[in-house]
């Protein structure tokens, strides 16, 4: 079983969580799957399927994958627990509602920057991601499911495993949580070359979050509160024809 290397920091965390090789694979892989993701032949599949059920569950199960990958063959031989990597305690309700007002006070900080920056580029996400709006009663219960999941696990991927490992290998907190950032919004190439910056910008954010809260628990409930409004009004805006929708 390896152990983490000893580092001249006594801060737990900017000690690594994983092994070089780990992070490097996940990059990679993540990298690869972005770029097939980004072809044209995706978007289109996605569009002309019957069903955007399959979609969903076969994304919640590489959510649920990456996240295995990171716990069990990164965090777990390293001894670190996932509480250690989340953050933050709910010990009594106030807690629960202490992160709840700050992911609501998080939301309104992130409309604005999604405002400024989608006008300033000229990009919708809504358009972007169009492809992959629920358009059924049954495609919206597990879009619901999707939201959640994402919420939890690319938050614990990106903003905990990632962040932490960023800032173990750089000794830079600022440093960390650019380069999180990047590698989120290069894993959502299928929105194109502005929804990367975008988003990377959307991960930037939620990163100064997690490092300032010293948790991940305000931004799982905004993360995954804000995609399954977000799908839920995009269906409502697609069916009364504020977006098109990719049909048959």
């Amino acid at each position: 079983m390896p152990t983490p290397p000893s580092t001249p920091s006594s801060s737990a965390d900017r000690n690594p969580v994983a092994p070089i090789w780990h992070t490097a694979v996940f990059v990679i892989g993540l990298l690869g799957i972005a770029y097939l993701q980004h072809l044209p032949s995706f978007a289109a599949h996605a569009a002309q399927a019957p069903s955007r059920v399959p979609t969903y569950l076969l994304t919640i199960c590489f959510e649920l994958c990456l996240l295995a990958y990171v716990w069990f063959l990164g965090l777990k031989p390293y001894k670190i627990a996932m509480s250690d990597i989340v953050g933050g305690r709910w010990s009594r309700w106030g807690d629960f509602w202490t992160d709840v007002r700050v992911a609501i006070v998080f939301w309104a900080a992130i409309a604005a920057m999604l405002l400024v920056v989608s006008v300033t580029l000229h990009f919708s996400g809504a358009e972007a991601a169009k492809f992959l709006l629920p358009q059924t009663p049954a495609e919206m219960v597990i879009w619901v499911v999707l939201a959640s999941t994402a919420g939890f696990c690319e938050e614990f991927i990106f903003r905990g495993y990632l962040q932490r490992q960023f800032l173990a290998w750089t000794g830079n907190r600022a440093a960390a949580v650019v380069l999180q950032g990047l590698i989120f919004g290069a894993g959502h190439w299928y929105q194109g070359t502005k929804g990367v910056v975008v988003i990377s910008i959307y991960g930037m954010m939620f990163g100064v979050l997690a490092a300032m809260r010293k948790s991940l628990r305000p931004g799982m409930i905004q993360h995954g509160a804000q995609d399954m409004i977000s799908g839920l009004v995009g269906h409502f805006a697609a069916k009364y024809h504020y977006i098109h929708v990719l049909r048959l």
